[in-house]
C-alpha cells in the first residue's frame, strides 16, 4: 500500500498520508491505466479495505472504512496476508506523507522545521488564469506589496519594509524562480503564476543560506518539471467582467513532451489582458490603466540516470501598463485629473541551467544562470500651474552561481556545505521635461560582486530535540559611477572612493523540541544584509552604507496543514536593524536613496485550520507589526528641521500594524471522476504609512477585500467561476500616484471583478 500511494504521488504531484496503525504495509495488486489520481486512489483503497478522503484539491488520505470491509477485499487480504516490509520513504528514515520544506535547502521535513513556512499548491491557483503576485498576497497575513503597478512593486515580508520607491537597494525580500534568484536589485517582476507546482514562502531572514536581500524572508516558486516518458498539455482560457471598467481575458497552456527514454521538455506560455477603470477627468478618457502581460517558460530535463539530472530552463515575461492605477480622494474614487499620461513596461528573462542529484543519503546540486530586468516609467511631476512629466528608466544585469552539498537528517546529524559568486550591475537614468524643454537628470550605475561561503549543522540531541547552528562568510566588492552629473557632483565623486570592499560573516542557530507528536516548538536566530551604494539626487552623488538585521524568534506548530483535522502555527519576533536603507523625496519631490537610520520591528504571527467535516474546512490568520525608527538619521531630519519628528511618530512604512485572515474550503465528490471546489476569503488590511519623510507621510490601508473561487471538474475538463473584492470595496492599497502633489492620491482595489474559465487536460 505505501509503495503504491507513494509511487502515485509522485507521478502526479499529489499529497497521500495514511491513517491508522499498519495500514501501509497491507498488500495490493498494481494499478495500470489512464485515469485520475483519484479513481487511482480509490481502487488502491478498495483493494486494501480502505477509503479516500479528500481534505484539498490534491492531498487525500487513506484511512479504514467506517462499514465492515467487503467480502471481496477480505478474500483478497486473506490470499495475500501483509508482509512486515518497511514503508517507502521520501528522505532516510521518514514516512513518506511528511512535508518537505524545499525552500530550507536541506530537504528538511515540515515537523523538523525550526521557522515559519507556509505553501499553495499550484492546483489552488488553476481557477485564476493568469494570476500574478496578488494571488500569494489574498492567502497570507505576513506578506505584502506595494502596489504602483504589476512589474514595479516591492514585496515585504514580516513587517520588514524600507519604502515605496524600487530604487538601486535590494528588495528585503528574496524571490527565487527554481533555484536562481530572480533579481537581486529592481522591482518584483511578478512573474505569473502559472504552470507551478507550488509557491513557498520563508518568513524572517535568511542570510545564512540565501545571504543579501533576504532581510524579510524567501518566496520560492516551484514549476512543474518535465515528465519523461510521457506526453501530455494542459490549456485553459478565460474572460473577465469588471464592474466600472473594461472586460479582460487571458490564455495559457503547457505542453510535456519525451524526448528519447531519458529527457523531456515541457513549454509553457501565457498571455492576459486586464481592463482598465480608472477614468481621467481631464482629458475625457476612461478606463486608461488597461494592462497586458504575455510570457513564456521553457524547461529541459535530461536524467542520465537514476541520480543525477540536469535542467535547463529559460522564462521570458513582458508587462505593457497604458496608464497609472491611482486616483485622486474625494468624489468619484476611481477618477482622477492628470495631464500627464504615465504608461509604464517591464521586461523580464532569465535563463539558468541545474546540475543535481536528488537522491540517496549525499546530495548535490549546481545552477548557474543569469536574469535580465528593464523597467520603463513615466511619472507625472506637474507643479500647479507647470505640467512636468519626470521619465525613468532602470536595467538591472546579473549573473550567477552556487553550488551545495547536503545530507539531509538520518542517523541524529545533518550538514550543508555551499560557495556561491554572484556579479550584478543596476542603472538607473532619468529626463524631466516641462513642455518642449527636455533636461537629462543625474543617474547612478552599481556594480557588484559578491563571494561567498556558507554551512550548517544539525544534530539530533535526542529523539525530541534538535539543534542546528551555521554562518555565511561574504566578501563583497562594490563600484559605482554617475551619468549627467554638475561639474561640483564630478568633483565630489573624484574626491572619493567609488570603491569599496565590505566583509559580512552571518551566524545562525536553533533549537526545536517536539514534546509529542505533533507538536513542534522553536527558537532561532538570524541574521542579513544589504551591500551599500551609490545614489544621487538632482545632480548631488551620495553614498549609502550597508544595512544590518538580526532577528530573534520564538513559535510552534501543531499538526500539518490541510492534512490534520486541527493545525496551528504561530511566533513571535524582535528585529534590530542598523543603518536602515530607504528611498524617500527629497526637496525637489524627486526619489533619493539614502541610510534613515536605526529601527526595531516587534511582529506576531498566529494562524491555522480546523476541518469541521470531510470536505469542509475553515482557515484564519493574524499578524501583528509594529515597526519604528528609533534613531532618525541626520539626512532624514534635515527634510523637515521644524517638525523634530520623534521616533514614536516615524513608523517604518508600508507594513499595516494588523492584517486578519479567514477563509472557508468545501469540496465534495460528485461521482466518478466528478468533483466540486468552493473557497471564500476575506482579508482586511490595517492603516500604514505610505513612507518615510514629511511629504510621505499619508495613511494608506484599512480596507477590507474578498474573493471566492468554485471550480468543477468532470475528467480531464474544468470550469471555473471566481470573483475578487466581492463587496466593491474602494479602499487605498498604496497611497502614491503624483509625485508634484501632497496626500491628494489613492490607489483603489480593482473594482469586483467576474471570471468565468474553461481548463483541459490531453
Amino acid at each position: 500500500m505505501a509503495e503504491a500511494a507513494f509511487a502515485l504521488g509522485r507521478q502526479t504531484n499529489v499529497s497521500i498520508s495514511f491513517q491508522g496503525a499498519g495500514v501501509g504495509n497491507r498488500r495490493v495488486p498494481a494499478i495500470r491505466g489512464r485515469m485520475t489520481p483519484h479513481s487511482a486512489l480509490s481502487r488502491i483503497a478498495a483493494a486494501g479495505g480502505l477509503e479516500v478522503r479528500a481534505v484539498g484539491p490534491r492531498a487525500f488520505i487513506l484511512a479504514p472504512r467506517r462499514s465492515p470491509m467487503p467480502v471481496v477485499a477480505r478474500i483478497a487480504q486473506r490470499a495475500t496476508p501483509p508482509a512486515p516490509r518497511p514503508l517507502v520513504v521520501t528522505t532516510p528514515d521518514e514516512k513518506p506523507q511528511d512535508i518537505v520544506v524545499t525552500a530550507s535547502k536541506l530537504d528538511t521535513l515540515f515537523r523538523r522545521f525550526a521557522g515559519q513556512w507556509s505553501r499553495i499548491d499550484g492546483a489552488d491557483l488553476s481557477g485564476l488564469g493568469v494570476t500574478g503576485t496578488d494571488a500569494i498576497d489574498a492567502r497570507t497575513v505576513g506578506f505584502t506589496s506595494t502596489h504602483l503597478g504589476s512589474g514595479r512593486n516591492k514585496l515585504f515580508i514580516r513587517g520588514i519594509a524600507d519604502s515605496s520607491f524600487s530604487g538601486p537597494t535590494q528588495s528585503t525580500v528574496g524571490q527565487y524562480l527554481g533555484d536562481l534568484r530572480t533579481g537581486y536589485s529592481g522591482p518584483d517582476p511578478d512573474l505569473r503564476l502559472v504552470d507551478l507546482q507550488s509557491v513557498e514562502v520563508l518568513e524572517g531572514p535568511q542570510g545564512t543560506l540565501y545571504g543579501a536581500g533576504a532581510l524579510g524572508g524567501i518566496v520560492l516558486l516551484k514549476p512543474n518539471m518535465p515528465e519523461i516518458g510521457k506526453a501530455s498539455g494542459t490549456s485553459s482560457a478565460g474572460l473577465s467582467l469588471t464592474q466600472h471598467g473594461e472586460p479582460g481575458a487571458d490564455v495559457a497552456g503547457s505542453v510535456n513532451l519525451p524526448v528519447g527514454a531519458s529527457a523531456a521538455l515541457r513549454l509553457t506560455g501565457y498571455r492576459a489582458v486586464d481592463g482598465g477603470y480608472v477614468d481621467n477627468s481631464l482629458t475625457g478618457e476612461e478606463d486608461v490603466n488597461r494592462l497586458r502581460v504575455g510570457g513564456v517558460r521553457l524547461i529541459a530535463t535530461a536524467r542520465p540516470d537514476d541520480e543525477w539530472a540536469v535542467d535547463l530552463t529559460g522564462t521570458a515575461q513582458w508587462i505593457s501598463g497604458d496608464d497609472s492605477q491611482y486616483a485622486d480622494r474625494g468624489g468619484d474614487r476611481l477618477t482622477r485629473a492628470s495631464a500627464i499620461d504615465q504608461p509604464f513596461e517591464s521586461d523580464f528573462e532569465l535563463a539558468s541551467v541545474v546540475v543535481r542529484k536528488d537522491r540517496g543519503s549525499i546530495r548535490a546540486r549546481s545552477t548557474i544562470g543569469a536574469t535580465w530586468q528593464d523597467v520603463a516609467e513615466r511619472f507625472d511631476a506637474s507643479l500647479p500651474g507647470t505640467p512636468r512629466m519626470l521619465r525613468q528608466q532602470s536595467s538591472a544585469r546579473s549573473i550567477s552561481s552556487e553550488t551545495r552539498v547536503w545530507r539531509p537528517m538520518r542517523n541524529g546529524y545533518s550538514w550543508l556545505a555551499g560557495v556561491s559568486f554572484l556579479r550584478n550591475r543596476y542603472r538607473v537614468t532619468r529626463m524631466l521635461a516641462e513642455g518642449e524643454r527636455r533636461r537629462d537628470l543625474a543617474g547612478a550605475e552599481n556594480r557588484l560582486r559578491e563571494l561567498t561561503f556558507y554551512g550548517e549543522l544539525g544534530v539530533e540531541l535526542s529523539p525530541t530535540v534538535e539543534v542546528s547552528g551555521g554562518a555565511r562568510y561574504t566578501m563583497s566588492e562594490l563600484e559605482g559611477s554617475g551619468q549627467h552629473l554638475s561639474f561640483i557632483a564630478l568633483d565630489r565623486l573624484a574626491a572619493s572612493d567609488p570603491r569599496r570592499t565590505e566583509r559580512r560573516l552571518l551566524p545562525s542557530a536553533s533549537v526545536l523540541v517536539r514534546p509529542f507528536d505533533g507538536l513542534s516548538l522553536y527558537a532561532r536566530y538570524q541574521q542579513g544584509f544589504r551591500p551599500g551604494g551609490l545614489s544621487v539626487a538632482n545632480d548631488a552623488v551620495r553614498f549609502y552604507r550597508n544595512d544590518r538585521l538580526g532577528t530573534a524568534e520564538a513559535g510552534f506548530r501543531f499538526g500539518r496543514p490541510r492534512s490534520d483535522r486541527l493545525d496551528l502555527s504561530g511566533s513571535l519576533t524582535w528585529s534590530r536593524w542598523q543603518d536602515i536603507q530607504a528611498d524617500y523625496l527629497d526637496v525637489s519631490g524627486l526619489p533619493v536613496t539614502d541610510n534613515i537610520g536605526d529601527g526595531r520591528v516587534w511582529s506576531a504571527v498566529l494562524s491555522g485550520g480546523y476541518r469541521l467535516a470531510p470536505s469542509l474546512r475553515l482557515e484564519a490568520g493574524l499578524a501583528w507589526n509594529d515597526g519604528r525608527i528609533t534613531r532618525p538619521s541626520a539626512a532624514l531630519l534635515s527634510l523637515a528641521p521644524a517638525l523634530a519628528l520623534s521616533a514614536k511618530e516615524m513608523p517604518i512604512p508600508n507594513v499595516a500594524r494588523v492584517v486578519t485572515r479567514a477563509a472557508i474550503d468545501w469540496s465534495r465528490e460528485l461521482g466518478p471522476d466528478r468533483r466540486v471546489e468552493v473557497n471564500l476569503y476575506g482579508r482586511y488590511v490595517g492603516r500604514s504609512r505610505l513612507g518615510v519623510g514629511p511629504r510621505l507621510g499619508e495613511a494608506q490601508g484599512d480596507y477590507f477585500d474578498s474573493g471566492l473561487i468554485a471550480r468543477y471538474s468532470v475528467g480531464r475538463a474544468a470550469f471555473s467561476l471566481s470573483v475578487t473584492n466581492l463587496a466593491d470595496q474602494v479602499g487605498n492599497r498604496f497611497a502614491f500616484g503624483s509625485l508634484g502633489q501632497d496626500g491628494n492620491q489613492l490607489t483603489p482595489l480593482r473594482p469586483r471583478t467576474a471570471r468565468i474559465g474553461v481548463e483541459w487536460a490531453f
